[in-house]
C-alpha cells in the first residue's frame, strides 16, 4: 500500500510536468639527490600505506560522460545489459536480470543502507563524490547479504588535502553547491548540497483535470566526509549523508484517479528523508594485511497520507557495526573474514485500507481489505559472519571460496550461504569463469507486519549461476559473454478470501526463474573517442505454487540494447549519445468494467490474463554536447542535452481512464507515457 500511494504521486505528477574500483593501495613519492663527492643519484621512495584514495577511478568516469543521465553515475546503469527500469522513464528503481527492484541490496562506503534513489528515479549522490560504482549482478561474494537481486556498491572518494575549493552547478533540474579543502597536514574534509528544481516548472494552485497541485515535488540530498591520516598506517573517517523528498497533490472527484478509486479522493502527500551517520577505521599493515571497523546509525521517516483521513507512518533507526580484515596467508592466498551486526527499531502507524497484493498479481482492487488502524513497532536484529578466500593456483587458476552464516531474529530464520567463483586465465587474452552463490533476504516489510501480513513469513531466498568468457581482442577493443540462470524461492503470495488461513494475508507460495544472456564488446579511449555496446536476451516468470500455473514476471524484457560513445572533438568540446532499444514489458489487459461493490455509481477494470500481453518496443535516444570554458580565471563547463532526443512514445502501461461518461459496455484506455522531448542545459564552476 505504500508503493501504490508513492507510484501515484510520481505519475500524476509527473504527467502534468510532461505536458508542462579501485582499492586503497600505496603510493610512492620519490626524492633525488646528488652527493658533493660522487655523481651518483641516489633514489630514496618514501610512501604511506593510508594513502587517500581521492581520484574518481577510470571506469566512473565513463560512467558519468554517459548522455542523458545529468552526470549521475547511479542513473548509468540503465545502459547496463540486464537492467530497466521498474516503475518507466518517471521513476522507479532497477531491476536487475528478472529479480524485483526489492530484491537488491546498496551499500555506501560498506555499510548497508535503504534509500539512494530520490522520487523521480535520480540518486542522491554528487557527481563529484563517487569514487567508484561498481554493480554486481549475480553470485556476489560473501561479504554482501540481505539480497537476492543484485548489489549496488557505491565508494565515494576521500577529501582532497588542497586549498578551499568550491563547486557550484545548476542545470534545469537541479543545482548543488560542494566545499573542499585542507584543515591540517594530514586532516581534509568535503560537504555537499543539492536541491532539485523541478519545483519551479509546476505552478501551485492551478487545476489541471481534476488535479491541483498545492505541494510541488522537491528532493534535496547531502554527503559530507572529514578524514584523518594518523601516521602511515592508519585512517579515521567520518562520513554524514542524508536526502528527502515531499510533494502533495489534490486529486479530486472529476480527476481520472477520483473516477476510477473514490477512496483517494482528497489530499495526497508524501514526505520521506533519511540521515546517517558513520565512523571508519581502517589499519593498513605488512602483507597485505588490511583491518577496518565501522560504525553507523540511520534514522529515516516515510509519512503518507490520502484520502478521508487514511495515513502511513514509519519510522525506522538503524544501527549498523561491521569488522573486516584482510591478510596474505599461505601461498598465493588471500583471505577476508568479517562479521555485520544490524539493529533495527520500525515504529509504524497506519489508519487506511489495505490491498493484499503482490507484484505478480494483476487486480488489486479485488483484494482490498477493511480499513483499520494500528500502531506497533517491528525489531529486527541481523548477525552474521563471513569468510572468503582467494587461492591462486598454478599460473591460470583463481579460486574464490566464501560463507556467509546469518541469522534474524524476527524471522526467526538461519542460513549458511555458498559463494564460488572459478577464473581460468586461458590464454593472455581469454578468461573463463564460473559463478554460484546462494542468497536470502528480509521480506517486504509490509508482508511481515501484525494486522496487515503475516509475521511468520519465510525470507525470499535465491540460487544465483553464472557462466562468462571475456577476450581482449587487441590493444583497445574487449568484449565479453555472460549467461546466467536465478532460482527464486519462498517469494511472497496474496492470500485470497477463498484460501485457508486468509486472516495471514500472506503466503510464501510463490516461485521463480530468470535466465539470459548478455553480449558487450567495449572500445577503449583511442583516437578521441570510447563507448560500447551491449544486447541481451532473457526470460522471467513466477509460479502459483497453490495452482500450479507459471506466467511471465511483469518485468520480463526478452530483448534489450544498449549503444554509448563518448568523443572528444577538442579541448573545448567533447560529445556524447546514448541508445537504448528493448522489447516492450508484460502486462495485463484490462478487458471490461465491474460495478465498484463500495461505490455504485463508478466502475473498476476488470482484467484478463495475467502478464499476457506485451507493450510496444522501448527506444530512446538522448544527445549531450559538454563545453569546457573559464570565467574571470575560473574553470566552467556547460552542458547541453536533448532527452529522448527522437520523442519516442514510449508507454509503460495502460491504465482505465473515467471521463464521467462510462457506462459498463463503453469506456477508454490510455496508455502511460514516458518522458518525451526534453531539452536541459546546466552549468559548472570550480572557484
Amino acid at each position: 500500500m505504500t508503493q501504490f500511494n508513492r507510484s501515484l504521486l510520481t505519475i500524476a505528477i509527473s504527467s502534468l510536468f510532461i505536458s508542462t574500483v579501485q582499492a586503497a593501495t600505496p603510493t610512492t613519492g620519490v626524492a633525488a639527490e646528488k652527493t658533493q663527492d660522487s655523481a651518483i643519484e641516489t633514489i630514496e621512495v618514501t610512501g604511506r600505506r593510508n594513502q587517500p584514495n581521492t581520484e574518481v577511478s577510470l571506469a566512473t568516469e565513463k560512467l558519468l560522460a554517459i548522455a542523458g543521465i545529468d552526470n549521475d553515475p547511479l542513473n548509468s546503469v540503465y545502459s547496463m545489459p540486464g537492467v530497466v527500469y521498474a516503475g518507466g522513464d518517471n521513476g522507479g528503481e532497477p531491476a536487475i536480470r528478472g529479480s524485483s527492484p526489492d530484491d537488491n541490496g546498496f551499500y555506501i562506503d560498506d555499510l548497508p543502507v535503504d534509500y539512494i534513489f530520490h522520487l523521480f528515479g535520480d540518486s542522491i549522490f554528487n557527481e563529484n563524490l563517487v569514487r567508484d560504482f561498481s554493480l554486481h549482478p549475480a553470485a556476489f561474494n560473501s561479504q554482501f547479504g540481505n539480497a537476492t537481486g543484485g548489489i549496488f556498491d557505491v565508494q565515494l572518494r576521500d577529501p582532497r588535502n588542497q586549498d578551499i575549493q568550491v563547486i557550484a552547478d545548476a542545470s534545469l533540474l537541479k543545482t548543488g553547491v560542494m566545499v573542499e579543502g585542507g584543515v591540517t597536514e594530514n586532516q581534509a574534509f568535503y560537504f555537499s548540497y543539492r536541491r532539485s528544481l523541478m519545483h519551479l516548472f509546476l505552478e501551485e494552485g492551478e487545476e489541471d483535470e481534476g488535479y491541483t497541485i498545492f505541494k510541488a515535488p522537491v528532493s534535496d540530498d547531502y554527503q559530507g566526509k572529514y578524514q584523518w591520516l594518523i601516521g602511515d598506517t592508519h585512517k579515521l573517517t567520518f562520513t554524514i549523508a542524508g536526502a528527502s523528498d515531499t510533494g502533495g497533490l489534490n486529486i479530486s472527484a472529476a480527476s481520472e484517479s477520483g473516477r476510477a478509486d473514490p477512496d483517494v479522493i482528497g489530499d495526497l502527500k508524501i514526505d520521506t528523508s533519511f540521515d546517517s551517520q558513520s565512523l571508519s577505521w581502517q589499519y593498513f599493515g605488512d602483507s597485505g594485511k588490511i583491518m577496518q571497523v565501522i560504525a553507523g546509525h540511520s534514522s529515516s521517516e516515510a509519512t503518507e497520507s490520502y484520502g478521508r483521513g487514511q495515513f502511513i507512518k514509519v519510522e525506522e533507526d538503524k544501527y549498523n557495526l561491521r569488522a573486516h580484515y584482510q591478510v596474505n596467508w599461505f601461498d598465493n592466498h588471500t583471505l577476508i573474514v568479517g562479521a555485520d551486526i544490524e539493529d533495527a527499531t520500525i515504529d509504524y502507524s497506519f489508519d487506511a485500507i489495505p490491498y493484499y497484493c503482490t507484484d505478480h498479481q494483476a487486480d488489486c482492487q479485488s483484494q482490498k481489505g477493511d480499513r483499520i488502524q494500528d500502531e506497533d513497532e517491528l525489531s529486527s536484529l541481523t548477525t552474521a559472519i563471513y569468510l572468503n578466500d582467494k587461492w591462486q593456483f598454478g599460473e591460470n587458476w583463481l579460486l574464490e571460496l566464501g560463507l556467509r552464516a546469518e541469522r534474524n531474529d524476527y524471522t526467526e530464520q538461519s542460513f549458511v550461504h555458498q559463494r564460488i567463483a572459478l577464473n581460468w586465465y586461458a590464454t593472455k587474452d581469454l578468461t573463463l569463469s564460473l559463478k554460484q552463490g546462494s542468497h536470502s533476504r528480509f521480506p517486504d516489510v509490509e508482508t511481515v507486519l501484525r494486522k496487515v501480513g503475516n509475521p511468520k513469513l519465510k525470507q525470499p531466498k535465491a540460487q544465483h549461476y553464472a557462466i562468462s568468457a571475456a577476450y581482449q581482442i587487441d590493444d583497445i577493443w574487449h568484449t565479453s559473454l555472460d549467461v546466467y540462470y536465478k532460482d527464486l524461492g519462498d517469494l511472497p503470495r496474496a492470500l485470497e478470501e477463498n484460501d485457508i488461513n486468509y486472516d495471514l494475508h500472506y503466503s510464501n507460495d510463490m516461485s521463480g526463474t530468470a535466465r539470459g544472456i548478455e553480449w558487450v564488446i567495449e572500445r577503449e579511449l583511442a583516437d578521441d573517442w570510447y563507448g560500447w555496446a551491449s544486447i541481451s536476451w532473457s526470460k522471467s516468470d513466477r509460479t502459483d505454487e497453490k495452482i500450479n500455473q507459471t506466467t511471465d514476471y511483469y518485468l520480463d524484457t526478452p530483448l534489450l540494447g544498449n549503444l554509448v560513445a563518448n568523443y572528444k572533438y577538442n579541448e573545448k568540446w567533447d560529445f556524447g549519445i546514448r541508445l537504448t532499444v528493448r522489447s516492450g514489458q508484460k502486462y495485463t489487459p484490462i478487458v471490461a468494467l465491474r460495478t465498484n461493490p463500495d461505490y455504485p455509481d463508478n466502475f473498476l477494470p476488470v482484467y484478463g490474463k495475467l502478464n499476457s500481453k506485451t507493450l510496444p518496443t522501448y527506444h530512446r535516444l538522448d544527445l549531450q554536447a559538454n563545453y569546457n570554458t573559464q570565467y574571470w580565471g575560473y574553470d566552467a563547463q556547460w552542458s547541453f542535452a536533448i532527452l529522448n532526443a527522437l520523442n519516442s512514445d514510449n508507454y509503460s502501461g495502460y491504465y482505465y481512464a473515467p471521463d464521467g461518461t462510462e457506462t459498463i459496455d463503453n469506456y477508454k484506455i490510455e496508455g502511460e507515457e514516458g518522458l518525451g522531448i526534453f531539452p536541459s542545459i546546466g552549468l559548472k564552476m570550480t572557484f
